[in-house]
């Protein structure tokens, strides 16, 4: 029988750097007047402002040739998977650290609307932003965190986790190994599944033996893109003697890995060619449909809120995979997180229904 959402009932709790996305058009001298050379940067929030400054005062002149068209949301991995679940019906929770400034009003805004509890605790120093500046010739991303990276062990809600059927960690916190074992181990005292999204390839490579060490001692589902599970499985490559326990290439490591137990469940996101899935030594494979793209960011984010509504609804793992790329489906349609409740009317609707037979 499927799980019955009750009213008290805390299905989701994400965990993770509460953030403001700025999406924002730019010319490559401004790019190179402030530094921004690297597709990925973080800098100190001195800069972030400087940057919005120059794109206020770009909007005002209405240079589209300069920097315009800005679209602003919240963002930040983990607060992207509580938003969208929200859009889907679950009763979902998001902590994290904010200022009281503008940004962290929006960001409260944004995700209330949403319908998701919020647990969050205020910094003395400005909420965190990331800037998505594309340019004729391409995209860079440039972030300060700025107060999320002020959360710590001490704002955790023991209470929250062990209501909670799942805890979504933000792979961005891996840096910060006392808060995430912290986490791991309320969850684990309080039987709650851990979740990690990698995030990022950087990541996922740096923290492979750490991320094993987890997989092997809690109950956990990991989330990555390819790029991230080739990383994965490189960094432990390089931490493992030739041979030691490692199948040649990531999938069969990872079909060997999850057998002959219900947890680690690793879940490898394919993008246009839809995910594949891995758990208790079977592989599962969900095609999706391939679409133009607005915007990629939260995509993969989208397919982790359906797949764990779905999920913690016990949901067989095929449809879990389903609404997942669905959802991302969706989301891929939009700027950022800027879809709304009607946009997944349908596979709400869907999440709702009790399976059928025995």
């Amino acid at each position: 029988m499927a799980h019955s959402v009750s009213k008290d009932d805390l299905e989701i709790l994400c965990i993770g750097n509460a953030m403001v996305d700025v999406f924002a058009r730019i010319d490559e001298q401004t790019a190179v007047r402030h530094g921004i050379n690297d597709p990925v940067q973080h800098v100190k929030i001195e800069k972030i402002n400087e940057i919005l400054s120059e794109i206020d005062e770009c909007n005002a002149a209405c240079r589209p040739e300069n920097l315009s068209l800005t679209v602003i949301t919240s963002g930040g991995g983990a607060a992207n998977v509580a938003k969208i679940a929200g859009f889907l019906g679950a009763n979902v929770a998001f902590t994290g650290a904010i200022a009281s400034d503008h940004f962290g009003r929006l960001f409260e805004d944004n995700l209330t609307a949403a319908g998701v509890k919020l647990r969050l605790s205020v910094k003395p120093i400005p909420t965190g932003i990331c800037l998505v500046l594309q340019s004729a010739i391409k995209t860079r991303i440039v972030a300060s965190p700025s107060a999320a990276f002020e959360f710590s062990e001490s704002d955790l809600s023991g209470e929250d986790i062990q209501k909670a059927r799942v805890v979504v960690i933000d792979g961005f916190m891996l840096d910060r190994p006392r808060l995430v074992g912290r986490i791991l181990e309320l969850a684990d005292q309080y039987g709650t599944t851990a979740v990690i999204d990698l995030s990022s390839p950087a990541i996922a490579g740096e923290h492979a033996a750490k991320i094993m060490d987890y997989a092997g001692r809690y109950s956990l589902i990991l989330f990555m893109n390819e790029a991230e599970a080739v990383a994965f499985y490189g960094g432990l490559s390089a931490s493992h003697s030739q041979g030691e326990n490692l199948s040649p290439g990531f999938r069969s490591f990872f079909q060997f890995f999850t057998g002959g137990k219900p947890f680690p469940v690793i879940v490898v996101k394919l993008g246009e060619r839809g995910a594949v899935c891995f758990s208790e030594g079977n592989v599962c494979l969900a095609e999706t449909q391939a679409v133009k793209p607005v915007e990629t960011t939260a995509a993969g984010d989208a397919f982790c809120a359906a797949f764990l509504t779905a999920w913690v609804r016990n949901k067989a793992l095929s449809d879990c995979a389903s609404m997942g790329n669905e959802a991302a489906r969706t989301i891929l349609e939009v700027t950022g997180t800027q879809a709304d409740r009607k946009a997944f009317k349908s596979l709400r609707r869907r999440l709702m229904q009790k399976k059928s037979g025995p």
